[in-house]
């Protein structure tokens, strides 16, 4: 058994040391963007609403606030964000897309889905996605359970 869980653990570390990386190159070499850039910019241009409190949206994608809040000042610096006081809480920031950021996302969205096709969904066989969502839903429920990464996980 210890040789399976050893040949399973490096499959995955191979696959999240090889396709990310690729993946965020390739939205730079398309986009000009890193891909924390593009991970914002997707999470910003689709959401339901104009804007996000920057909390909510590190939580959603499961970054430290910190590391959102410095991310979110260099997309600003770039004009791909705006972010100001929230006018109910003067502790937190709202977010919003620009313009610029719009254009970018719109732009590199259907061609990262292209590289996405073309390293992924057409690699895989649909019982192989099936069997990698059932994977993933059970560890992300383990994390979620035994390990939160916030209060509200708890």
């Amino acid at each position: 058994m210890k040789e399976l869980d050893s040949r399973a653990w490096r499959a995955f570390h191979r696959i999240s040391s090889r396709l990310l990386p690729h993946l965020g190159r390739q939205v730079t070499a398309h986009s000009g963007i890193s891909s924390a850039e593009y991970v914002v910019l997707v999470a910003l241009y689709e959401a339901p609403f104009p804007s996000i409190n920057v909390n909510k949206l590190a939580v959603s994608l499961g970054w430290e606030i910190s590391r959102m809040s410095h991310q979110i000042s260099r997309m600003q610096e770039h004009g791909l964000v705006f972010k100001e006081q929230n006018e109910r809480d003067a502790r937190c920031f709202d977010v919003w897309i620009t313009d610029k950021g719009k254009q970018i996302a719109e732009s590199a969205i259907p061609l990262q889905s292209l590289e996405i096709n073309h390293c992924f969904s057409n690699v895989l066989t649909p019982e192989q996605m099936k069997s990698l969502i059932e994977i993933s839903d059970a560890i992300s429920s383990h994390m979620k359970e035994h390990h939160p990464t916030t209060k509200k996980e708890q």
